[in-house]
């Protein structure tokens, strides 16, 4: 994205603030459904996705779920336009009283442990920084946008504006979130994009090869801090948290073992709302044979 386009998405963003939040996420579902759909690449992505980790479902069933998640793409890209230009305090009240049990996160944020915290693009990722950084500063890793400087600090003013402490996505960034870590502090991390190379293991995610990252079994390991999984899904008028504790295995010395129930972690909490989740990003495209499971194009 270049500077125009970046100011130019700015712009709409803050005159959308202008409108009540439960109208915007109206529009973003229209969007989705209107606009959205008619990308067929992300169409597409869905449907293999879908085909791929659902198999147990019919047709009828992953079409409607890949529907639904054309609206929710709509409306988390339409709904930046609150989460990213409101003031914390208005950004706050998006939060709905929760039905989920999240007592055993609340006690450990309370504790004198590290707690990393496992954010997969699923619901609206962005309203995580604020729910986390109520209990404890946050840390979290920051890659800048290219080419669009006044993009990029926008998107850094707000996530700092929602509480968060933002370290590079390098070595020195890992670093800090070590040191965040051993010193009580509380981190977050998208666990669910492909690595670079070396940065991760073949797994298993919905019964099919995913190269997975191991920075998050790594910094568990290494600090000895608590893991928890956790997304903001999107309800009437605002978002609903769910936090959950990570597969015991997530533990474990063993690499593999441990970023396998990562994965498995993320499975179960895409459960709650499938229809939330990030189908359209291409997950196995890295492969162990070299062959990437979406045809080119």
């Amino acid at each position: 994205m270049n500077n125009r386009l970046g100011s130019l998405f700015i712009y709409i963003l803050r005159f959308l603030g202008l409108l009540p939040f439960s109208l915007v996420q109206k529009l973003g579902a229209l969007f989705g459904h209107t606009f959205v759909k008619r990308n067929r690449r992300t169409v597409n992505a869905i449907d293999i996705n879908l085909k791929l980790c659902l198999p147990e479902k019919n047709a009828d069933q992953r079409l409607a779920i890949r529907n639904d998640r054309l609206k929710n793409m709509g409306q988390t890209a339409l709904e930046m336009s609150h989460v990213w230009t409101k003031p914390k305090e208005q950004v706050l009240a998006l939060l709905k009283p929760n039905s989920n049990d999240n007592s055993a996160f609340e006690e450990a944020v309370k504790s004198d442990s590290g707690v990393l915290v496992l954010a997969p693009h699923l619901g609206h990722w962005e309203m995580m920084n604020y729910y986390l950084a109520q209990f404890r500063p946050l840390t979290a890793m920051y890659r800048p946008v290219k080419n669009a400087k006044k993009l990029d600090c926008f998107i850094r003013d707000a996530r700092e504006r929602a509480g968060s402490e933002l370290v590079p996505t390098d070595r020195k960034g890992v670093m800090q979130l070590m040191r965040a870590l051993k010193s009580s502090g509380l981190v977050g991390i998208l666990p669910d994009q492909v690595p670079k190379d070396g940065g991760g293991v073949y797994v298993p995610f919905y019964g099919q090869q995913a190269y997975s990252m191991t920075l998050t079994s790594q910094l568990v390991n290494k600090t000895g801090a608590k893991a928890f999984i956790g997304a903001a899904f999107r309800v009437k008028g605002g978002y609903e948290v769910a936090m959950q504790p990570v597969d015991e295995d997530f533990y474990s010395d063993d690499i593999e073992t441990s970023v396998a129930a990562m994965n498995r972690s993320i499975e179960k909490l895409i459960e709650l709302h499938p229809e939330q989740y990030q189908w359209e990003y291409k997950r196995f495209k890295k492969q162990p044979d070299g062959h990437s499971l979406y045809p080119r194009g």
